[in-house]
């Protein structure tokens, strides 16, 4: 068993450094574009709307008024934008397949044999993965087998902390080696009930994607 452990622990670090790093580089990617974004707003606010955002006092909504007096975008501007829509679409339609597909709450409720309120609450202790479509939650396949969520998944949520839920499902269907013979996704080993040491690395890997 000693050997086992030792050889997952070899096995894994590039994985996690890989996996770290491209996360790191899309943060600073999207923090330096917000920041000009930001930026280009605040030079074009009127004073009204510089009022409004000193006086806000929800982030979000000092977000929401910022760039309103910005002039009209340019056609290559809309274009750009329409692209990044078309490649936000296309990444979660992958992650969707990744995931096996997806469940509203509806589902999910019926399945668990819960309330639909009592699957949002079990969303927010990180009972379950739930990743956001606009206004809704929708829920990968991928953590239920037959009519349960996998065997604990609860562990493995909370060790990702605040990491956004694109991300952690991303994390969670990525192949990992030094489980078993093959590559598998993190969810793929909870499926099969894996034993306390390999919930543990599970456990470290999660940790240490969002430090």
């Amino acid at each position: 068993m000693a050997s086992n452990a030792s050889i997952v622990k070899s096995d894994r670090r590039p994985t996690t450094r890989r996996v770290v790093s491209g996360i790191d580089t899309l943060r600073r990617k999207a923090l330096e574009k917000l920041t000009l974004a930001i930026a280009k707003a605040v030079e074009s606010a009127s004073d009204d709307t510089l009022a409004d955002i000193v006086g806000s006092h929800d982030l979000r909504h000092a977000l929401v008024v910022a760039p309103r007096d910005i002039a009209p975008e340019a056609p290559a501007d809309l274009e750009a934008l329409k692209a990044a829509r078309e490649r936000t679409g296309q990444f979660r339609e992958d992650m969707a397949k990744r995931a096996g597909g997806m469940f509203d709450r509806g589902h999910v409720a019926e399945m668990l044999g819960v309330s639909v309120a009592a699957i949002e609450k079990q969303r927010q202790r990180r009972q379950i993965l739930g990743v956001p479509y606009g206004s809704e939650n929708r829920f990968p396949a991928a953590q239920f087998v037959n009519g349960e969520t996998v065997p604990h998944l609860k562990r493995v949520l909370e060790a990702f902390d605040d990491t956004n839920p694109w991300e952690q499902l991303m994390l969670l269907t990525t192949p990992l080696e030094g489980f078993g013979g093959e590559p598998e996704t993190a969810l793929e080993i909870l499926r099969r009930k894996p034993d306390q040491e390999t919930v543990s690395q599970l456990v470290a890997l999660a940790t240490a994607w969002t430090s």
